[in-house]
């Protein structure tokens, strides 16, 4: 098998199995209770929130969630927002920030979305139009999750900043930790959310930072779980391994990027940009490669690749049952490549030889396809 849709999720790491068994047969006991054994587990959940604030180089904290779409709507419906002011939000973001915000429109918010270039960067001439003294929030995701298109995310804040000292900058941090440096202290950001699943570690547990001073309300009632923002039992044995593996990801960071950037360099290098329009450039992220494939539908190609034991994407997982007709790349792209995308995603567990193999078997099913259309 050749898996090369990483972006959607990644194998969990073998070593995230002990420490599963650990917490879930062992020291499975409630974090909020005052036995003895729940103490140690507590001490044990505070280190791994001050071990991923560390490994993020952050000052501020860290509250544990569901994963990457619950931490999106705590920062979009948590903070304190003046009724009417604007919220600006890009055209390439994740559905989980782009439909919290919609929502927002619906009750007398003025949400506006940023134009973007086809590789989901922020277009940062439209962006400083867009802010002014009415701007209450923004949000903007590091990585795009479809192109690996990496914003300058201290560049915008500090423009959101200038502009009015009061706005709320989150940013959708998914695509980002483990795989390219983040120094959220650098950033200046507010708000960062995140996902354990894109960085080997199991689904179900993700993050959002807190910059020192910062607060949100709570948008679900309950105990007085993780500073009383979140409630609900916290999900010991995954944030351990989120801990575990945001530390690995983060140490081991020069050596996976120069290892992923070979594979990536290898598959852009013998595509036929005749038939295959490379989306993704020299200043996106080396974990992702979107191509666009003339006059063959993405879908089709994904399910032709599978009887070869290769798993690709086609875009976000998230909004991949949903018709898409205003998708933000559509208006860079002819009608003949419109239908074609497809998304090529890495870890540092892939190969150049699985690279080769995907290429030759890409340009075979793309011959045999062709002559349908």
């Amino acid at each position: 098998m050749i898996y090369f849709d990483n972006a959607g999720t990644t194998k969990v790491d073998n070593e995230c199995m002990a420490i599963l068994e650990r917490y879930c047969l062992e020291n499975y006991f409630n974090p909020s209770a005052l036995y003895r054994q729940s103490v140690e587990v507590k001490k044990d959940l505070k280190r791994a929130r001050q071990e991923i604030v560390s490994a993020l180089r952050g000052d501020g904290e860290i509250i544990f969630t569901s994963g990457g779409t619950e931490s999106a709507n705590m920062a979009v419906f948590g903070v304190t927002k003046r009724k009417g002011s604007r919220i600006i939000i890009s055209k390439s973001e994740h559905a989980a920030v782009k439909n919290s915000a919609l929502k927002l429109r619906e009750i007398g918010f003025e949400v506006v979305e940023c134009d973007v270039d086809i590789y989901g960067r922020v277009d940062e001439k439209k962006f400083i139009s867009l802010v002014n003294e009415n701007t209450s929030f923004v949000s903007i995701m590091h990585v795009n999750n479809e192109t690996g298109g990496i914003n300058d995310i201290k560049r915008l804040n500090a423009i959101a900043k200038s502009v009015n000292k009061d706005i709320i900058f989150h940013s959708d941090g998914v695509q980002a930790i483990g795989k390219i440096p983040v120094n959220l202290r650098d950033l200046g950001v507010d708000l960062y959310s995140m996902s354990a699943h894109k960085i080997h570690s199991p689904k179900g547990v993700g993050a959002i930072y807190l910059k020192e001073g910062v607060r949100i309300n709570p948008i679900m009632h309950g105990g007085g779980q993780e500073l009383g923002i979140r409630p609900s039992t916290e999900n010991i044995p995954a944030i351990m391994c989120f801990s575990l593996m945001l530390k690995k990801m983060v140490k081991d960071l020069s050596k996976n990027l120069e290892k992923v950037s070979k594979i990536k360099d290898f598959i852009q290098k013998n595509i036929d940009e005749s038939i295959i329009k490379i989306l993704t450039d020299e200043n996106c992220s080396p974990y992702i490669i979107s191509l666009a494939l003339k006059d063959v539908r993405g879908e089709v190609m994904l399910h032709s690749l599978e009887k070869y034991g290769i798993m690709i994407g086609t875009g976000s997982a998230c909004s991949s049952s949903k018709k898409n007709t205003d998708h933000w790349q559509l208006p860079y792209l002819s009608q003949s490549y419109k239908n074609g995308k497809i998304r090529i995603s890495f870890s540092h567990e892939n190969t150049v030889e699985q690279a080769d193999y995907f290429i030759n078997k890409l340009n075979l099913e793309y011959s045999t396809l062709k002559r349908y259309t």
